[in-house]
């Protein structure tokens, strides 16, 4: 059968604008090993991505499997972690909470997703193995990322959090492949023996971390920063909805706590304790929470906040590290076209002294629509011209009509940024300003990195450092940095010119993809 070309060219015309009839979520892991070092936190980053047009409620859950024996009678303890997530269109990212640990192991999670989209949905990340290990082994090449799967759910999700131990008996025999009745009975009664005496080691272990739980979680209602943090939260009209903790001992490990208020929206809050003190806490929410009360009253914050909303700006994630001293400040805008804008700001002692705005530039996507209008158009264009030139016997060239490089914009150039912040902290050095040439310095090197790892924000430094130390990288040097960097801009420590200049050109070589002195 022959087809005339005006047919070809509308069946391609239609096949260039396949509309995408239905949403999807997917989480996706940057590898399926983590190796954290003894005593570090695991923080494993999650990238959550979703093509509907609307925030989509769901239940998270984080199932962690622990082997606690190795022979004779296998032990596992199972312990499940559900909460309440919000996920909201586009990119955005979540962090798995692994703990701490000071002997060397491995941790198998699962992360599963559960939301109603007309009927039950699930998602499924594969299994991530957490490694704690005394020394980090050297990757000889990137691991390929992990990426979830969606397929029909149960509805069936568990209303809480939970913890299981299993006990499977292995006989000597099926592990070493032995036969034999005499030794049969022997591994019988040894195994017997072994059973009750890690039933009892077990029955300690468990009341010791009750024990432990009930004196880490006193703890944290003591601390002033805990304190403060619920007393802002609750004048905003959030209470507390659950709490889960991950202690140590009865003064250190690690926490997070959910918020909710009345219209359901919620603030996640999560950080560490040492020795009983909590040096920071993090809050994350995707409502628009009310930041620290010397941002909120500062001029130059209000005005920068006007002036997104009167472009069609509105704030869709708030996260903020807030300790005793101060709070760095993280809000992210979603614009009327899919651009995002941030103001990042940090406070110290009732001060602003770092405050600043950037746009995020609109990529090719944003123009599918326009650009798919144009590719129409031309094939109209040229079909009429092979209509005109059968009618007419007119040899006419068809032409293509060409997009308009006009059309995309560049994207967001990080290195460029970056080096911009470092001009300007060199300029403020010159005026005698070292500690906002200090916080300008680290934050390009917050806002480089971030990007350079796939986060399209400039992260915190603890963040940062967790974030690093997941991809196996060496993070002594960029600690000093930012350590050097935020002693003058918080704690007004004191820096010479050529201990400035030394801190710009680590920046700048790292920028230049050199790595740090």
């Amino acid at each position: 059968m022959k087809f005339s070309p005006l047919v070809l060219l509308l069946a391609a015309a239609a096949l260039l604008v396949l509309p995408v009839t239905a949403g999807e979520i997917a989480f996706t892991a940057e590898s399926s090993d983590y190796y954290i070092p003894l005593g570090e936190p695991a923080a494993i980053p999650i990238t959550v991505t979703s093509s509907f047009d609307h925030d989509i409620d769901g239940t998270i859950q984080f199932t962690t499997v622990e082997q606690l024996q190795n022979s004779g009678t296998v032990m596992y303890s199972t312990k499940n972690r559900v909460y309440s997530d919000t996920v909201s269109p586009g990119t955005s990212q979540i962090m798995l909470d692994g703990g701490t640990s000071s002997v060397e192991k491995s941790l198998k999670v699962q992360v599963t997703y559960d939301y109603t989209d007309s009927s039950p949905v699930q998602v499924i990340l594969p299994e991530i193995v957490i490694h704690f290990v005394s020394q980090v082994p050297q990757q000889s090449a990137p691991q390929a990322p992990v990426t979830s799967t969606s397929g029909p759910g149960t509805g069936m999700v568990p209303s809480g959090s939970s913890v299981q131990i299993v006990q499977q008996s292995v006989s000597v025999q099926q592990q070493a492949g032995r036969d034999g009745t005499i030794q049969q009975a022997l591994s019988n009664g040894q195994q017997a023996e072994d059973t009750n005496v890690l039933k009892e080691q077990l029955r300690r272990e468990a009341q010791k971390a009750e024990q432990d739980t009930a004196a880490f979680e006193r703890a944290l209602d003591r601390d002033p920063l805990l304190v403060s943090v619920n007393e802002t939260l609750s004048a905003d009209g959030f209470t507390r909805q659950s709490l889960s903790s991950n202690p140590s001992s009865g003064t250190s490990g690690s926490f997070s706590m959910e918020y909710r208020n009345a219209a359901g929206e919620s603030v996640s809050v999560s950080g560490s304790m040492e020795n009983g003190n909590i040096p920071s806490v993090k809050e994350h929410s995707k409502a628009p929470v009310n930041v620290t009360a010397p941002l909120a009253s500062n001029a130059t914050f209000r005005a920068m906040e006007q002036q997104l909303q009167e472009r069609g700006y509105q704030r869709n994630s708030t996260a903020l590290e807030l300790s005793l001293s101060g709070a760095m400040v993280n809000l992210t805008f979603q614009g009327p076209q899919g651009k995002q804008a941030f103001i990042n700001a940090t406070t110290s002692n009732g001060n602003v002294t770092q405050l600043s705005l950037e746009t995020e530039k609109e990529g090719p996507f944003d123009y599918l629509p326009i650009v798919a209008g144009l590719v129409i158009g031309a094939v109209a264009l040229v079909a009429a011209r092979v209509l005109y030139r059968k009618h007419r016997n007119r040899p006419l060239p068809a032409r293509l009509a060409v997009t308009s490089k006009d059309l995309y914009e560049e994207p967001f150039n990080h290195r460029k940024a970056a080096r911009d912040l470092l001009a300007q902290a060199e300029s403020a050095y010159g005026k005698g300003q070292p500690s906002d040439a200090c916080g300008l310095a680290g934050q390009a090197l917050r806002l480089f990195l971030s990007c350079e790892n796939g986060v399209r924000r400039e992260l915190t430094n603890a963040e940062l450092v967790a974030l690093l130390r997941t991809k196996g990288r060496d993070t002594r040097a960029v600690e000093d940095v930012l350590s050097q960097c935020a002693d003058v801009e918080f704690a007004r420590g004191v820096v010479d010119e050529r201990e400035f200049s030394r801190i710009i050109a680590d920046i700048r070589d790292v920028i230049d993809r050199s790595p740090l002195h």
